[in-house]
């Protein structure tokens, strides 16, 4: 039988990517199904195979060649062959011309009206290649998006004509944000910012007035990149548009301001917590996305050493006692802790949090948001909550000697007690709860662990380079001279922007409060005493967390160093 008339699902089969079983439980969905969807869109769906896996089976079944646009460089003549609109109604990509060849990737190798399509309005003759549907959508975004913006920023600049002064155009601005009038290109200016910061998984969007330009910056693994550099004649108009969806005064620009915005994309709601700061040359915004991107909230996918994932497991089976997760603003702390209450969740716990602000909504859990204005502290959250016979208790951060006794309180009266602290590792949080006013006899008494963490930025897979370490590098690694080891280096390609870096992995130590480390803290041990006896009890430091994952290949030694020797 030849390649080209078997079935997906046998090809599937064939290649060892499924199980026949597996293929009947599908078919048998699919018969079920009012949508009818297509055998492989079911096991895509179902997390059986893979994108690239079906392009595969289809490059068999079909005789079409798959390319992984991770690896393509599209020249931008060859990006405006397409139209953006004709392009994202097809799912294409085109990636090369020859004379008048065009060869496009498609999603969907069956579309030939869409293929057809594109023939007639290039009036070139079409080749299609297969790719994977989110590699072709990450491609049209990156082809499209930034061009858009400045598409968008040129019309408005014309729209005013150059005559008008900059309180004039805000004025303006200003009267039309109520209008329904996302037509108007400031507003597609922001929301196609607004969109590539989410579909790149950004952390945070920083708009910054300069003398000579309105500069935005995205916030990508923990690092600043540079988004566009505009007109600053566009500062007023970006700026009052944000404040306006952020529900902010536009009119006030002398005192910072505070906001918030829920963004619908993609079927999905992203919350954004906004901040503005006057400066020399206008407001400088600061947009969090407060919504975790991508996150999956199993423990096996926060990064933990096996070691450090028994510890876990041994915290959370808790019923009482304080579990602090502890780092800096933006160190993954809020992922760890809903991670934790979603292994604990069950119908006969009563599960509680107070958070500013709720990040994500969890089905199952009672979520209280802050609001100091109203006098809904994190104090006055948690004494209403402990009249509301919870079992779980989670504080979304300890800022207060006043918030920290009443966690402390409620640990020992036979509740557990999640929260965060901000401090650099985890001895240091018991002069940290020290300070703050709390008994060292009840910290001891208090605390279950504390589980201290950073993010490291995980080396791309695509193009991360082998060698061997040299004396220097042995050394910090505690590598053995006689020892054979490859490490690997950042490189750079398409894949992760040429930055060598794509994602970024945890790096934690968690200290398990022993008698022995329960004896120090009463009798108020320093924080490096603390930090020796707590390595003797078993605790894996940071530092050796992450040489770890340099020796696995996970991250450099570049990052080693950043994370450990620079910041000591």
């Amino acid at each position: 039988m030849k390649a080209g008339s078997l079935k997906i699902g046998q090809i599937l089969i064939n290649s060892g990517d499924i199980t026949e079983e597996q293929l009947d439980a599908v078919l048998e969905k699919q018969r079920n199904s009012d949508t009818k969807k297509r055998i492989a869109d079911i096991l895509i769906e179902d997390k059986i195979v893979t994108e690239q896996q079906v392009c595969r089976a289809l490059e068999q079944q079909l005789f079409m060649p798959y390319v992984d646009l991770d690896t393509i460089q599209i020249p931008e003549e060859v990006a405006n062959l397409i139209p953006e609109e004709l392009a994202k109604k097809n799912m294409v990509v085109p990636i090369e011309a020859e004379g008048r060849l065009l060869t496009v990737a498609v999603g969907d190798p069956l579309n030939y009206n869409g293929i057809r399509e594109l023939g007639i309005v290039t009036k070139m003759r079409i080749t299609a290649v297969i790719a994977e549907p989110s590699k072709i959508q990450g491609k049209l975004r990156e082809i499209y998006a930034a061009q858009k913006a400045i598409d968008d920023a040129k019309e408005f600049l014309e729209s005013k004509g150059g005559n008008k002064t900059k309180a004039q155009i805000e004025a303006e601005e200003a009267a039309k944000q109520d209008a329904n009038a996302n037509d108007q290109p400031i507003i597609r200016f922001v929301n196609t910012m607004i969109e590539e910061a989410i579909a790149i998984k950004c952390s945070d969007i920083h708009i910054e007035p300069m003398e000579k330009c309105l500069r935005i910056r995205f916030r990508v693994d923990g690092k600043l990149q540079i988004y566009l550099e505009v007109s600053p004649e566009l500062i007023p108009s970006v700026t009052s548009r944000i404040k306006f969806i952020g529900n902010m005064n536009i009119a006030e620009k002398r005192i910072p301001q505070d906001g918030r915005i829920n963004y619908r994309v993609g079927g999905k709601d992203i919350d954004f917590r906004i901040s503005v700061l006057p400066s020399v040359y206008g407001e400088k915004i600061v947009m969090r996305i407060t919504t975790s991107l991508g996150m999956e909230l199993k423990k096996e996918s926060i990064g933990f050493l096996p070691e450090n994932l028994e510890k876990f497991n041994h915290l959370i089976k808790s019923n009482r006692g304080i579990i602090l997760v502890t780092g800096a603003t933006g160190s993954g702390k809020s992922t760890t802790l809903y991670t934790a209450l979603n292994e604990v969740k069950s119908e006969d716990i009563n599960i509680i949090t107070v958070e500013d602000p709720v990040e994500m909504l969890q089905t199952g859990i009672t979520q209280v948001q802050t609001n100091e204005k109203a006098g809904m502290t994190f104090a006055a959250a948690l004494r209403s909550i402990l009249r509301q016979d919870p079992d779980i208790i989670m504080v979304g951060e300890i800022r207060d000697g006043e918030t920290a006794g009443i966690a402390v309180q409620a640990a020992i009266t036979g509740h557990l007690v999640l929260s965060t602290l901000h401090t650099y590792d985890a001895p240091s949080s018991v002069a940290r709860l020290v300070d703050m006013g709390i008994e060292p006899y009840m910290v001891s008494s208090a605390l279950l662990g504390i589980i201290a963490q950073k993010l490291a930025r995980r080396l791309c897979v695509e193009c991360k380079e082998a060698y061997e370490p040299d004396m220097n590098e042995r050394i910090a690694l505690n590598i053995p001279q006689d020892q054979k080891i490859t490490l690997y280096r950042k490189c750079g390609c398409d894949r992760c922007n040429k930055k060598g870096y794509k994602g970024r992995i945890a790096v934690h130590e968690i200290m398990l409060l022993t008698t022995t480390l329960k004896k120090a803290i009463t009798e108020n041990k320093s924080t490096d005493e603390i930090r020796v006896l707590a390595v003797k009890e078993g605790m894996i430091p940071m530092k050796e967390n992450i040489r770890r994952d340099v020796l696995q290949g996970l991250t450099s030694y570049e990052e080693f160093i950043d994370m450990t020797i620079n910041n000591e």
